[in-house]
């Protein structure tokens, strides 16, 4: 069996101190420019926020609105059949010991079909029309 003996002299292993304190020097330059550079993006990205939340809550508003509009103008009894459908599913993913988030999506379309069952305008009656 070959050993090697690696002899390493001491001196060229050491780190000087004014190395040390360079190298420390250096770091800190870095960080602080990236920190510099993080605050300023994250100012531009808060100044951004309000306007895209706000864009993203219109139109999350404008996509349910126009769902509840397009599932009013079905018939009542289909609207119930797919609501007893969705709630049919959410309670067999319920017995068979699936997770809750996929339960609450199985009966989520229950709901907004319950929903736009709810929220449909109130048709007028027609009056008969008296014999003359």
């Amino acid at each position: 069996m070959t050993t090697t003996n690696y002899d390493q002299d001491a001196a060229d292993d050491q780190i000087d101190a004014e190395e040390v304190h360079e190298l420390r020097a250096s770091i800190a330059r870095r960080a602080s420019g990236a920190i510099k550079r993080v605050r300023a993006q994250g100012s531009k990205l808060m100044a951004r926020a309000p306007g895209t939340v706000h864009d993203s809550v219109a139109a999350t508003k404008d996509g349910a609105r126009a769902t509840t509009t397009a599932l009013q103008t079905l018939p009542d009894s289909t609207l119930r059949w797919l609501a007893a459908s969705s709630v049919g599913l959410g309670a067999g993913l319920y017995l068979a010991g699936k997770q809750r988030l996929l339960i609450i999506a199985g009966v989520a379309p229950a709901v907004i079909m319950g929903a736009a069952i709810a929220l449909r305008p109130a048709k007028r009656a027609v009056p008969p029309k008296s014999a003359s």
